[in-house]
């Protein structure tokens, strides 16, 4: 390949010399060029050049190298310089009583480390400046050569950074894993020490029953006895989580639904949220139902929480449509939260399913939304939301695909 195909569809060469170089090439009396292409057209040079050549630089630039220095030696040296990459010193033939001349030649190299344009300094050759003259070669090709470095180092440098980012990433990861480990184990701890006062307190109720005389006092043992019931039902539902938390079951998603929404009604009445059950299908699948539980949980209560008074949630039940299904190649269920909500602040929506970011402030721990997303993707489904802030039209839908599948294959 000739030099011309090799400086073609490449960047002008001058864009690979520094700054610096340039201005140190223009203060130098060594006369200094830079030729490109097949016949080494002239694309830079410097002052000492121009006096060199005994022309101007409308003269010089584009002219042929061979115009100003007829040698065939010469120009085939150009040419191996580009075809190697490696610089070069050529000497012109010594004429008695006459100064003879030496080039020092060596390539411009572009973003792909191949040459561009080849830069020649221009020597009178003489005894006594041999050595000075061999110094100053070295601190040019040292210049340029330190800029290639430099770049190199800050390609470096920025690949370090990026390994420093996510090893710290990790490092954070490894932290808000343990504290999901912490919490855990504190929540089980807790059950257990609030049902054994529990046990007690039912005890005593049942023998304080029999000694009530005024009907006041009935209605108050009636309605210290549901709210008893109520602890019992927590506790015991914090227990059987743990304790069903390896023992995966077929299960329908009509009890587990109507079970949930029977268990937080009372909260819905509280805040005045009408919960609108819609149920299409008995939805069988198979898993861990308490993990199913705490996920409906975590989306109703959220629901409920961002509907104000008067509004409405709307929890849908029904076989996944055919074009989810053919998403997860598999046939499965979907169930649906909506909520009539002020909608989900845009910025906001991305984040949601990172751990610990949440908008209630101390009300919220921000690992409801990123505990779901781990149950349900590794029950095989998906969690998606869509959510609006338009004036009248507000509200957020979380939609949970559930495997149908899941049975069969754990049977088989």
């Amino acid at each position: 390949m000739d030099s011309e195909s090799l400086a073609s569809d490449r960047s002008d060469p001058i864009e690979n010399l520094p700054v610096l170089c340039l201005s140190i090439f223009d203060g130098l009396p060594l006369p200094m060029a830079l030729v490109v292409g097949v016949s080494h057209f002239v694309r830079y040079a410097n002052p000492a050049f121009y006096r060199f050549a005994g022309k101007n630089a409308d003269a010089v630039i584009g002219l042929p190298f061979s115009e100003i220095v007829p040698s065939d030696e010469l120009l085939a040296m150009f040419d191996k310089v580009y075809r190697t990459g490696q610089a070069e010193n050529y000497t012109a033939p010594e004429r008695s009583g006459a100064p003879y001349w030496s080039y020092t030649i060596w390539p411009v190299l572009g973003a792909d480390v191949r040459p561009v344009g080849i830069m020649i300094q221009v020597t009178e050759t003489a005894r006594l400046h041999e050595r000075s003259t061999a110094m100053n070669q070295e601190l040019l090709l040292s210049g340029v050569r330190q800029h290639e470095l430099t770049e190199v180092a800050e390609k470096l440098t920025e690949q370090l950074q990026s390994e420093i980012g996510e090893r710290r990433r990790m490092e954070q990861v490894l932290v808000n894993t343990e504290k999901l480990a912490v919490m855990a184990r504190f929540a089980l701890m807790m059950a257990h020490e609030i049902n054994n006062p529990l046990e007690a307190i039912t005890n005593l109720m049942f023998l304080l029953a029999p000694l009530q005389s005024s009907s006041e006092a009935e209605g108050y043992m009636r309605t210290l006895e549901e709210q008893i019931k109520g602890l019992n039902r927590i506790s015991t539902q914090m227990l059987k989580f743990h304790r069903d938390s390896n023992k995966p079951t077929q299960f329908a998603l009509r009890a587990l639904v109507r079970d949930v929404l029977d268990f937080y009604h009372p909260q819905a009445d509280r805040r005045g949220v009408i919960v609108d059950p819609r149920i299409e299908t008995e939805g069988r699948v198979a898993g861990f139902r308490t993990e199913i539980v705490q996920v409906l949980t975590n989306l109703l209560l959220n629901a409920i929480d961002a509907t104000s008074v008067g509004g409405h949630v709307i929890v849908h039940l029904y076989p996944a449509p055919s074009w989810l299904c053919r998403i997860h190649n598999k046939l499965g269920y979907c169930i649906s939260i909506a909520d009539s909500g002020g909608g989900i602040d845009p910025q906001h929506k991305a984040k949601i399913f990172e751990p610990f970011f949440t908008t209630k402030g101390d009300r919220g721990t921000g690992l409801g939304l990123w505990v779901s997303l781990g149950i349900v993707t590794g029950a095989g489904g998906s969690i998606r939301v869509r959510s609006t802030r338009r004036a009248g039209r507000s509200g957020t839908c979380f939609s949970v695909f559930l495997p149908a599948e899941q049975a069969e294959r754990k049977n088989s």
